[in-house]
């Protein structure tokens, strides 16, 4: 073969390789199915040149967009674990890291903390990659970013708050601000301190940060507003932006946020005591999450269906729903998640047992004792989160049971844990029956 000849076979090769750069990169941008179809095509023009890292980036751009699209989880998995095989075999350790990062927010994004958490911490014990990285430090790419700010977020939702000051702190020195990848931390920051303040009830202290939220990402800005408006009460404003964001959404195929935005949406019509008109929006976001096996988001619908039943009055029927998503919540759910569903369990157990605050009518006592054990379940949970309104919910309910049951001196302890609560929160308590 003549040298020529070796010449114009390299351009070509590279010709191709500049179009496949292109290519993959142009397929970012893309939305639908005719990004994947592309993205497959060029795929299998890697496999045919021999470029192993341009075929992988194609093989985890085609599982971002599965996960996406609502594939499932071991589909998806099964597709990484051949790139996998391809960048152990080439030593591809950039591609390694990438590969358990989006492992990782794939296990997130479908609500199986447990197994993000163990793909996070994988990556972060990848010391056998280092003769590979020839000295540069591996924590200083985006994938150790990515994987960082999820275990951040996952300690954060365990009330473990000093794990996420040491987390973000690490995050900090290594990513300075203005720095390449240092939003990533930023908004991962931003939104932790928004949901403590909120847990907390400290409204005014969370709204301030929308605005540097909104900077960084404008959708996760104007789901975070909402929050804040339907939590002060300005439930006209929050419906406002509720519904322009779940048209953006929809356009932009954000699943995730259409769900919350329409448990949000459902949320606000309870407070007009809408439970009737509430019931169409929660059956439509438990079938989306269903059709996309977002666990997290399914059980969080399946406790909003359970507590519009139990206000339309059929509290069985609400202890039935609650039974099925109970499991999946205290296995991979945030504490927050972990109270809530136990609160309303005991509030169901409560009503199913017959019990009236007036003391009319003859309740069940055994399941009232069971009501109190939730209840004191709960409790625990909401004290990691200091969550001092819920705890006053809690003893409200608990003095009244204790009453019921002829427990006298445990009664007066829950009424003067209330009363000090009461005290100390220096607002009018919302009726305790009418949020989730």
């Amino acid at each position: 073969m003549r040298v020529q000849d070796i010449f114009l076979s390299a351009h070509s090769l590279l010709h191709y390789f500049d179009r496949l750069i292109f290519w993959l990169y142009t397929l970012e941008q893309m939305k639908g199915s005719d990004s994947a179809v592309l993205t497959e095509d060029s795929v299998k023009m890697a496999a045919h040149f021999c470029l192993p890292y341009l075929a992988s980036l194609g093989i985890q751009s085609l599982v971002q967009q599965g996960a996406t699209q609502g594939k499932t989880a071991h589909k998806l998995m099964d597709a990484l674990k051949d790139t996998d095989i391809l960048h152990w075999k080439h030593s591809l350790s950039e591609l390694i890291e990438i590969s358990l990062a989006q492992t990782t927010s794939i296990w997130r994004m479908y609500g199986k903390s447990t197994m993000a958490l163990q793909q996070a911490q994988l990556l972060l014990n990848m010391s056998s990659l280092e003769p590979v990285n020839f000295g540069v430090q591996q924590n200083n790419t985006e994938a150790f970013t990515v994987a960082l700010c999820h275990l951040a977020e996952l300690h954060a939702e365990q009330g473990l708050y000093s794990a996420v000051s040491e987390i973000l702190q690490h995050l900090k020195e290594q990513f300075p601000p203005h720095t390449q990848h240092a939003k990533l931390w930023m908004l991962c920051d931003l939104k932790i301190q928004f949901e403590r303040h909120m847990n907390e009830g400290k409204y005014y202290l969370a709204e301030p940060l929308i605005t540097a939220m909104s900077a960084l990402n404008k959708t996760e800005g104007l789901y975070r507003k909402a929050q804040v408006l339907k939590a002060l009460n300005r439930t006209t404003e929050a419906y406002s932006i509720l519904q322009r964001l779940q048209v953006h959404c929809e356009k932009a195929k954000c699943t995730e946020i259409v769900i919350r935005v329409m448990l949000s949406t459902a949320e606000l019509h309870w407070e007009s005591s809408g439970f009737f008109t509430a019931l169409p929006l929660l059956l439509q976001a438990l079938a989306l999450a269903r059709q996309h096996h977002l666990q997290c988001l399914a059980s969080e619908a399946m406790l909003h269906l359970a507590f519009t039943q139990l206000m339309l009055g059929v509290p069985k029927q609400a202890l039935s729903v609650l039974h099925e998503a109970i499991e999946p919540i205290l296995a991979h759910g945030s504490v927050m998640d972990k109270g809530r569903a136990l609160l309303l369990t005991a509030r169901c157990q409560i009503a199913v047992a017959g019990f009236r605050p007036n003391g009319q009518g003859q309740a069940d006592l055994n399941v009232v004792v069971l009501a109190v054990d939730t209840l004191n379940e709960a409790a625990a949970y909401f004290c990691k989160l200091n969550c001092k309104e819920r705890l006053r919910d809690i003893h409200y309910l608990q003095a009244q049971l204790h009453h019921a049951l002829g427990q006298t001196s445990k009664r007066n302890k829950s009424a003067m844990l209330f009363r000090l609560l009461d005290q100390e929160l220096q607002s009018p308590a919302p009726p305790v029956y009418m949020r989730l």
